[in-house]
């Protein structure tokens, strides 16, 4: 018996199945790491979210500067015009991204001792650019009355959200919008200060009106 483990062919079958048996490590190693590879490539995949930054979803606070340096910036320009001029309402016009720092505000001003014209300060979003204009009332806003500031307890960003969770969403989600407008001014009912948040589409629209002090929805009529 002894011999026969001597014998050359004894030694071929020796080197085979050792040979064959390192092929089977090597190949069971690589696919252990394949596998491996595999497995972390889909959950780096599966965690990657693309995620949609507006206004929407914005921290209204970190805004507040912004908005307020920009409504000095109007008062300016319109104190430059006439210092007897008062801020009767702001319009924010955004398009149907709703993106930070895009579309225009207009703040309009008007005076007891015009009865005519209201002047509008329009500012770009986007670098505060700004163009002044005496415009007829009748042609836009209307007569209007000067705004106590102490009511605006909530910018133009807080009452967008709040009219995202009012129906705002829902509306967007089930029509394909054109802009929204926010309107701040004087209003019915009580004469209080509202913002009015209008969605548009090419065939219609959503309103939805916002206490200016306390973010409280007004129930449509």
């Amino acid at each position: 018996m002894l011999d026969f483990f001597r014998k050359p062919i004894f030694l071929i079958i020796l080197a085979a199945a050792l040979i064959a048996a390192g092929v089977w490590a090597y190949i069971s190693n690589r696919g252990s790491q394949t596998t491996s590879t595999t497995t972390t490539t889909t959950t780096t995949t599966s965690t990657t979210t693309e995620t949609i930054s507006n206004l929407t979803n914005a921290d209204a606070s970190t805004l507040a500067d912004g908005i307020a340096a920009q409504l000095a910036l109007a008062d300016a320009k319109a104190a430059e015009v006439d210092k007897k001029l008062q801020l009767a309402a702001i319009e924010v016009d955004l398009p149907a991204t709703m993106d930070q720092n895009s579309g225009s505000t207009y703040y309009i001003y008007t005076s007891t001792s015009d009865t005519l014209n209201n002047w509008v300060i329009a500012i770009s979003n986007s670098d505060n650019k700004f163009v002044r204009s005496r415009t007829v009332k009748a042609d836009y806003m209307g007569s209007l009355t000067s705004i106590n500031r102490s009511f605006v307890k909530n910018n133009f960003v807080a009452a967008l959200q709040i009219a995202e969770k009012n129906a705002g969403k829902d509306f967007r989600q089930g029509n394909t919008i054109t802009g929204v407008k926010l309107t701040l001014k004087n209003a019915d009912p009580k004469g209080w200060l509202y913002w009015f948040v209008d969605y548009s589409t090419s065939t219609n629209q959503k309103e939805i009106q916002i206490d200016a002090s306390t973010g409280a929805v007004v129930p449509a009529s």
